[in-house]
């Protein structure tokens, strides 16, 4: 009954005679709930999408940052390999550790041998056994060998006490020498 009142209510406004105050509240309610509803729906489903491209962005920038600092890294390393030109692994332990004084410590230097890592670098392997090393010159070693301008990579060690003088050490270091093939430079 409701129903056929308010449709009479519009035709009696559309028909041009003076419309009721209810018709008239009835037409705006419509209106604004024609045109809200919509409007809030799109309100909700953007600012969704933006917490998602929010979250999108700090995680690329996380990558981005990631990224910039691993090609810093990758570029020093590059650089190291064209710094120096050594002969050998030998050369190039015998040089590092002259420079720290433990060149006298050196037992021996056992080249265990090499290999090409594809097709662009040379991997040089060799043992070295030092003896009555205090813990000082050991991590001076360390740092050295850490920061010098070659491609040098600890592989192994091993560490024991000094049979002759317990506070001092013997050390047995794997090292290895990444060289640039000749066909690596071009």
């Amino acid at each position: 009954m409701k129903i056929k009142k308010g449709l009479s209510d519009i035709r009696y406004y559309l028909s041009g005679r003076r419309p009721s105050s209810q018709v008239l509240l009835l037409s705006a309610l419509l209106g604004l709930y024609v045109f809200i509803i919509p409007v809030l729906i799109w309100e909700r489903a953007s600012s969704k999408e933006l917490s998602q491209i929010k979250a999108k962005f700090t995680e690329f920038s996380i990558l981005s940052a990631e990224y910039r600092s691993l090609k810093e890294q990758a570029g020093s390393i590059e650089q190291k390999s064209f710094l120096t030109k050594t002969s050998g692994i030998a050369q190039a332990l015998d040089d590092a550790f002259l420079s720290l004084g433990v060149k006298g410590k050196m037992k021996s230097i056992k080249g265990i041998g090499g290999r090409e890592i594809k097709d662009q670098l040379n991997e040089e392997t060799a043992e070295v056994q030092m003896e009555q090393v205090n813990m000082n010159e050991l991590v001076n070693i360390f740092y050295k060998l850490e920061n010098a301008p070659l491609l040098l990579s600890i592989q192994k060690v091993a560490i024991k006490k000094s049979f002759d003088k317990p506070d001092l050490l013997d050390v047995t270091m794997t090292i290895a020498l990444f060289t640039r093939s000749a066909d690596g430079l071009q």
